[in-house]
Parts: structure tokens; sequence; C-alpha cells
């Protein structure tokens, strides 16, 4: 089973209890049954980033000032700060910026800038660890299966995600709204949607 994607989750406000490890493990089988490949391990939830690597601190902290400012042209600042922009979906074009703008329900990507602030003041993932591929991953539910969450991740869900449409994701059995993917070199590699 070496080389297939795994999933581990980083705790570090409290250890799991019993019966989380035991949802750990059906989560595991859970993903395993629905085709996407996970190696058992150490499943935990993270909410520390002070323990994320240093790199990731400074990308995740200029994501939410410029969220945070209101004002979506600074977000060109943390996109900026990449080699290559990060990808943000199908069809964007050319100006990042223009497209949040179109994509946003305000027309100003300021509804853009609130899923940015609401998934990086979540919990992370870290997807694939000690591989090339490592990508911390906000927010964590990314990479579970609706069907998984316990009734707190799914209170911590509806901070971003109204109900009917996670009943939606329920039934598709994935989850399939933003996410945001930043690699432990700092790089933000990802903001997308299904």
């Amino acid at each position: 089973m070496t080389g297939l994607p795994r999933a581990i989750f980083v705790w570090s406000e409290r250890w799991l209890s019993a019966s989380a490890w035991l949802s750990a493990a059906a989560l595991c089988c859970v993903l395993l049954a629905g085709g996407v490949a996970c190696i058992a391990g150490e499943v935990q939830i993270g909410r520390d980033v002070a323990k994320l690597p240093p790199a990731v601190q400074r990308m995740r902290q200029a994501i939410l000032q410029a969220a945070a400012s209101g004002d979506i042209e600074k977000l060109r600042l943390p996109i900026d700060m990449n080699e290559l922009p990060p990808v943000f979906g199908k069809g964007r074009g050319s100006d990042p910026i223009a497209f949040f703008k179109s994509v946003s329900a305000d027309g100003n990507g300021r509804e853009i800038l609130a899923i940015l602030y609401s998934l990086l003041t979540t919990g992370y993932a870290v997807a694939n660890p000690g591989t090339k591929s490592e990508m911390i991953v906000w927010p964590y539910h990314a990479l579970m299966p609706p069907g998984a969450l316990t009734p707190s991740q799914e209170v911590e869900l509806y901070r971003f995600l109204p109900p009917a449409r996670f009943k939606e994701m329920a039934a598709r059995g994935k989850y399939s709204f933003y996410e945001i993917g930043i690699s432990p070199d700092g790089v933000w590699h990802y903001f997308r949607s299904e």
C-alpha cells in the first residue's frame, strides 16, 4: 500500500477519546470504501497553528490579514508571495482578483474574503505527511466524508456552510465546498471549490 495518499489530522488541544479513535478508524474504512485511499495511522485533527511550519504560519497570516481588511485587492500580497499563483478554479482568467469579484455574491469579493477567513480559522489537516506532496488543508472537513463528522465537527462546519448545503454533500458522500492548501514550505497551492 505504499505510494497511496493518506491523511493525518493533528489535534493539539487534547488527546482523542476512545470513541474518537474508533471514529478515526471508521473514517479510514469509510475513505477506503468510498474509493479514496487512506493508509490507517494516527488520525487527529489540528487546531494549534503554532505547531505548523513557520512558512505555513506566515502564509496563513498573510491571507488572514488580507481577508480581515475587507479589501479584495489586499489578497494580491499573499498571491504574489508565491513564485506561481495558486490554483483558484476553472476559467479564472489571468486576474485572480477579477475572478474572485465575479464569483462573489456581493460583486466586491468580500464573500470570498469571508470564506477564506472562516476556513483558515477552523481546524486543519495534514495530507500525505512526510512526502513530497504533503499539504496542510483547511478545513479538515475537506478530507473527511460528511457522514463521518461528529456533531461538534458539524457545528464547526456550519460556521462557513449552510445546513442545506451540508445535506447535499452528505447525500453525495463528499465534501464539495472551498478548501485551501498550503505546503510545508509556505507555498499557497490552491483555494478551490468543486
